[in-house]
């Protein structure tokens, strides 16, 4: 293979026009989950994020990095400064979610929830940190230009667009590369004990009484946890990596679906299942998702047509 080749390959992956719905949607979702976010910093205010809170701001700056950014350092320890930067979350996140000055939206929101999980970093799970970093990506790409007010807004000034909209996708390839990145570190991670080699890591997981959200009878049996054990390695393995080959990808995304939803019933780690499960979309292939969409649009077409029609027989 010529190096030409490869440059135009990977010239291609990164900036060849391709159209935009399916992170249109995607922003809409992690808009939902944004807001979620907020109602669950909103519940706890004064309890983590107060200046009497359980974490002082003193303890914070004293214990964060040296390079952390928070706008909780930069303005006054005071009461109301929560509650504030809490309004102002809560209005990006409605922002993204509408696609309302999306990028503006995102970028508040990013800012704000980057200010919030620094000031508390003790409170943390995955799903925070993998929430904040494909919003930092998802800042620089086209998710505005697609199910959003701005889109509707543009259109109502200067004629209807063209469908579906093309841009460039490179931060969508991040977000991709993040993504399988985060699945392949965790089947690295897990291999490295015995325990989800051996295949007892569920059973240990569903026994933690502070994550379990309800008992299921079928992990009492070791055959069964054995096969769920080493079945989340190769979901997940195959998430990282096997995803990629087209004739597979939906199918491993289905079964990332129903890995997600399984943990998500069994266990309470907030938002991390859906966070990923919104993220999925960033691999559903572009014009798979134009052609699902218009046989969607006309089945409904069809049935308001029958629909009507029935009405004024």
């Amino acid at each position: 293979m010529k190096s030409v080749t490869i440059i135009k390959a990977v010239w291609d992956f990164f900036f060849k026009p391709q159209p935009v719905n399916h992170i249109g949607l995607m922003r809409v979702l992690f808009g939902l989950i944004l807001i979620f976010n907020w109602y669950m910093i909103w519940s706890y205010l004064d309890v983590f994020w107060g200046v009497d809170g359980l974490v002082t701001l003193k303890t914070s700056i004293e214990y964060g990095s040296s390079l952390r950014f928070s706008l909780f350092d930069l303005m006054p320890n005071d009461p109301r400064v929560p509650a504030l930067l809490a309004i102002v979350n809560l209005m990006a996140a409605i922002g993204v979610t509408l696609g309302l000055f999306t990028r503006t939206s995102m970028v508040v929101a990013f800012v704000t929830l980057l200010s919030f999980q620094n000031r508390n970093d003790f409170i943390l799970n995955s799903g925070d940190i993998v929430l904040r970093n494909i919003l930092f990506f998802m800042m620089f790409s086209a998710a505005g230009k697609a199910y959003s007010l701005d889109q509707w807004i543009k259109s109502l000034r200067h004629g209807k667009w063209k469908v579906p909209v093309m841009e460039r996708p490179w931060a969508v390839r991040l977000i991709q590369i993040q993504f399988c990145v985060i699945y392949v570190a965790t089947v690295l991670f897990k291999i490295k004990g015995n325990s989800w080699v051996d295949g007892t890591a569920i059973y240990i997981a569903t026994r933690l009484d502070e994550f379990v959200r309800y008992p299921v009878p079928l992990l009492n049996s070791l055959a069964v946890i054995k096969v769920m054990t080493w079945s989340t390695l190769v979901v997940e393995f195959a998430m990282g990596t096997l995803v990629w080959f087209k004739d597979l990808r939906y199918w491993i995304l289905l079964a990332g679906i129903g890995l997600h939803l399984g943990i998500e019933v069994v266990m309470s780690i907030p938002m991390f299942e859906w966070v990923m499960i919104a993220a999925m979309l960033s691999l559903v292939d572009p014009y798979d998702f134009v052609k699902f969409e218009n046989a969607g649009k006309a089945w409904l077409m069809k049935y308001r047509y029958r629909f009507n029609k029935m009405r004024t027989a």
